[in-house]
């Protein structure tokens, strides 16, 4: 009976093993909101010359969106590939000059952030409706940022007509992030993300040139999930 028992085991395994690591591709798409550093503030207001800041107003959120596709090696790894389009941030700086008499101006920048992805996806089954991953990889971003000052002000390698500059600036940076996915059923899911930006845009600098500000960029997410 144990010599028995032991076969039956065997084969059942034997048939098994190619179910568990059989390869799968999966799409999806998800809606969410982003959450920009509060370092664009500091960034902004460290360039500041010949005037003092008197406050800033940050509006660090917005909705965006994802779009991927993935294909897993095993239960436990996967390739992923992915667009993301998580909206802008809107950040008003009032500045006071230091002639005399003082005279105020402002100055607004808007910066809209999205880019094209590809992780690396570390995943751990809990049950077979249930998994938590985390993610690490790289993105190709796009941050397309525009600057309009009001008041005494100027651009530091401006003039005084010049009072509005878009730029757009794109550039390679560190993704990572963590989530977990409930399957309804061996083929349809949701997806529960939060995922980290890391440095997305060109740091303001005296006299530079081409610049955005720069922060880490949060983005968090709901997602419907496909497995093929």
């Amino acid at each position: 009976m144990s010599y028995r028992k032991s076969l039956l085991v065997l084969a059942l395994s034997t048939l098994a093993a190619p179910a568990f690591g059989q390869a799968h591709w999966y799409g999806g798409l998800g809606l969410g909101q982003s959450d920009t550093s509060g370092d664009l503030v500091k960034n902004r207001e460290s360039t500041v010359v010949n005037a003092t800041v008197s406050g800033s107003e940050f509006d660090s959120r917005d909705s965006g969106y994802k779009i991927f596709g993935g294909y897993r090696f095993t239960p436990w790894v996967a390739v992923e590939v992915n667009y993301s389009d998580i909206g802008q941030s809107r950040l008003h700086t009032h500045i006071q000059t230091l002639d005399s008499p003082s005279l105020p101006g402002s100055v607004v920048l808007n910066r809209k952030v999205s880019g094209f992805g590809a992780d690396v996806v570390l995943m751990a089954p809990l049950s077979p409706h249930a998994s938590i991953f985390g993610r690490v990889g790289a993105v190709r971003s796009r941050v397309e940022a525009e600057a309009t000052l009001d008041g005494a002000i100027v651009f530091t390698n401006g003039n005084t007509a010049d009072r509005r500059r878009t730029t757009t600036q794109t550039e390679t940076i560190t993704r990572y992030g963590l989530g977990g996915d409930w399957m309804f059923n061996p083929n349809m899911g949701v997806r529960l993300e939060w995922e980290r930006w890391l440095d997305v845009g060109k740091a303001f600098e005296i006299g530079g040139s081409g610049t955005t500000g720069e922060a880490d960029t949060d983005f968090v997410s709901v997602n419907f999930i496909y497995r093929f």
